[in-house]
């Protein structure tokens, strides 16, 4: 079991990378589970050709209200239930499914003054501690930003895939995540998205100069943005293969490093 938090700042493309990386790795005979743990996305479903689930796991299991009172139970030490979840076990309400590909989102913020997403947090902190689907990919989507790392679900990552774009804002964040990965002892691997080809060397140059190694750089494509524009399923593109490779075979080793 492979889980991989994929982070960047808002405008990186990192659900769109997620949703490629996931047909490259079915495409490669491995299972994915795609998990949205963005409370404001409401796309990466289509992004993947699935239809919408009928509910996110927080509604499936009863809204904010219930999911507060089970996690200050937990807490408290009154919840000893210390039961593995499988993909097969979640409810199909909850879960879209295609073959080796499933999609799961934990919860969503509708209204107006509905409050914090601290519940969603908390459940997906305490879904991936007892997550056990061994043999497949885990692909975390997170929020944009490092609330994640705030929050402690970083706890239950086996490495960073940390999204950029060609822009200043972006090489501070990947600056940023680099001390934080550090300082929390995960490794990261880095990947450059939407690039166009005459800058990518000077990107790369950009980012290596802060001491951060690119893992693989992604071009930027009309037929992606299009099919984003359009709520369409993005394609695996040739292009995007060797990148995807060279990224995928950074995240195994990575992970083979620490857990060695």
């Amino acid at each position: 079991m492979t889980k991989v938090f994929v982070c960047g700042r808002g405008g990186s493309g990192k659900s769109t990378l997620t949703a490629i990386l996931a047909k490259f790795l079915i495409s490669e005979g491995m299972r994915v589970l795609v998990i949205d743990a963005d409370e404001s996305n409401r796309s990466l479903y289509r992004m993947l050709g699935l239809q919408a689930p009928y509910s996110t796991l927080m509604e499936d299991l009863g809204g904010r209200v219930a999911v507060k009172k089970a996690v200050f139970e937990r807490q408290n030490g009154s919840d000893s239930e210390d039961a593995k979840l499988h993909v097969d076990d979640l409810p199909r309400s909850c879960v879209s499914r295609r073959d080796d590909l499933a999609f799961l989102a934990i919860g969503k913020i509708y209204k107006p003054d509905e409050g914090c997403a601290c519940p969603m947090s908390a459940l997906e902190k305490g879904f991936l501690e007892r997550l056990y689907v061994p043999g497949w990919w885990v692909l975390v989507d997170c929020e944009a930003g490092v609330e994640h790392i705030g929050r402690g679900v970083w706890r239950h990552a086996d490495v960073f895939l940390v999204v950029l774009e060609p822009s200043h804002e972006s090489m501070e964040m990947a600056k940023f995540m680099n001390g934080l990965a550090k300082e929390v002892n995960r490794p990261i691997v880095t990947v450059v998205n939407m690039v166009d080809e005459d800058i990518a060397e000077d990107v790369k140059t950009s980012v290596e100069s802060l001491g951060i190694s690119v893992d693989a750089i992604f071009p930027r494509d009309r037929r992606v943005a299009s099919a984003n524009l359009s709520g369409q399923q993005v394609p695996l593109l040739p292009d995007f293969v060797p990148s995807l490779r060279a990224c995928t075979e950074a995240i195994l080793n990575k992970v083979k490093e620490g857990a060695s």
